[in-house]
């Protein structure tokens, strides 16, 4: 075999890969083991040149090792959620349109906007699929922040009664630019594994500036599906011992300050009888509020109770009503369609919607870095409290007012982030097995929170219990 130095060799390898972006972490890979074998050949009494001349030849043919990882290594698009989204989006333009555009009582919605809104999602999916992920993980809290001053300047300058304005004439709802959040978030839970319980706090306190936008927005599903997916990340973090630090204390830190916020803004809604302290008693007994914040909640219970299998169904006492469906296009489309073709169409969607989340989690399960598992999941639990708040809306139960059935229902903003979302999750499945881990992330031993030592209780914020 020619004689090659290290640099020649691993250059050769890289020569008969055809995807340049395994070149990085195959380079990497070969000269680790290339110095490993060094070593070995150092101890056994060889000197410098000829360890490493002979540490190269044990490696084989480059040509031959290259080719072989050209097969290994390849693009891999994952053809089943990207099969499942063109469904889920062609159904949901199909639904609109015959449901919808064409239908008797007109709304005002714009079937040029809706498509161009599909068009321009898939332009987010592509640019998403083809952007590398790890930046994620490289500049967290640079895309973090930025993302987060962006809403807060965006929001300052739209129209606050509906919190949008007009780009490329199609309204931005900034309801639906938080839902991008849950993965920056990923970037900082990932880049503060290594910083023990001061970390676990510095994340919250990360966490809480977000989260004072989302409540100066008021839109309480942004804040709840924000908060939740936050709280799951960092729960799936330290569950999987990402952070060094004993289990049953982090996560006692962590749920203890959120049931006492909680308790707090309970408090404060029902002593000052918002509309939200009217909204959650209305979800829970709507006859109290029967002309009110119970209306709507009345009027889905009798839709649904009314609905066939196969078919329409009646609309009882509220036949009479001049526009007796309202929301149609966006926050009840599962509940009109219920009504008019029966509960077939909802088995029907139901089981497209659990199909794409059972399998977005099988993929997001066979991730092995902590980098790719963390933004695939947020992806994952972003459309899964998308859909669980939508479906239970349409069943009667209206907590939280929906924000999207994600590609289904009438949505501009919700169509282009949602894509964009799916991108970044097709980005992971792609290249993620590329990524490695920085292992020095990671600390050899448990931080104590608590150490008792000359008769001093001192509390351990850092790794490796050094303060």
């Amino acid at each position: 075999m020619q004689q090659y130095n290290v640099k020649e060799y691993i250059k050769t390898v890289c020569e008969q890969i055809r995807w340049e972006k395994a070149h990085a972490p195959i380079s990497k890979e070969i000269e680790d083991h290339i110095i490993d074998q060094k070593n070995a050949f150092l101890n056994s009494g060889l000197d410098d040149k000829n360890a490493t001349e002979k540490a190269i030849m044990e490696m084989g043919d480059p040509v031959m090792i290259g080719t072989e990882l050209d097969r290994t290594y390849r693009p891999k698009m994952e053809w089943s959620i990207l099969v499942l989204t063109f469904i889920m989006v062609f159904m949901g333009f199909l639904i609109r349109y015959f449901m919808i555009y064409n239908a008797a009582e007109r709304i005002e919605l714009s079937l040029s906007n809706d498509i161009l809104s599909i068009t321009i999602g898939f332009a987010f999916m592509l640019t998403a699929y083809f952007w590398d992920f790890t930046s994620i993980g490289k500049h967290p809290k640079q895309i973090f922040f930025g993302l987060t001053i962006l809403l807060f300047i965006s929001i300052a300058m739209s129209n606050q009664s509906h919190y949008s304005y007009k780009f490329l004439l199609l309204p931005i709802n900034f309801s639906f630019v938080f839902l991008l959040l849950p993965t920056a978030f990923a970037g900082i839970i990932y880049d503060m594994r290594s910083k023990g319980y001061l970390g676990i706090i510095q994340i919250g306190l990360t966490f809480s500036v977000s989260a004072v936008i989302c409540l100066n927005q008021w839109n309480i599903s942004s804040v709840v599906i924000y908060s939740i997916s936050c709280l799951l990340l960092l729960t799936m973090a330290i569950l999987n011992g990402w952070y060094n630090v004993k289990k049953i204390n982090a996560l006692l830190i962590i749920y203890g300050a959120v049931a006492l916020i909680s308790l707090i803004l309970m408090y404060i809604i029902i002593s000052t009888k918002s509309y939200i302290f009217y909204r959650i008693q209305a979800a829970f007994n709507p006859m109290l509020e029967p002309e009110t914040s119970g209306w709507l909640i009345n009027f889905v219970r009798n839709i649904i109770s009314r609905a066939k299998f196969f078919g329409q169904g009646s609309l009882g006492e509220y036949a009479e009503i001049p526009s007796p469906f309202p929301l149609r296009h966006s926050d009840l489309m599962l509940t009109f369609l219920i009504h008019k073709l029966g509960w077939v169409s909802f088995a029907v969607i139901m089981t497209i919607i659990i199909i794409f989340i059972i399998r977005l989690f099988i993929l997001c399960k066979k991730q092995k870095s902590v980098l790719a598992k963390l933004v695939s999941t947020s992806v994952l639990i972003t459309f899964t409290m998308q859909f669980i708040v939508y479906v239970g809306y349409n069943l009667g139960f209206q907590l939280l007012s929906p924000l999207a059935l994600p590609f289904i229902s009438y949505g501009g903003t919700s169509t282009v982030i949602n894509m964009a979302l799916v991108g970044i999750m097709l980005s992971v499945f792609n290249t993620g097995e590329l990524y490695h881990d920085d292992i020095s992330k990671y600390s050899p031993s448990k931080n104590k929170l608590f150490e008792y030592t000359d008769g001093k209780i001192i509390i351990n914020l850092m790794e490796n219990n050094k303060l």
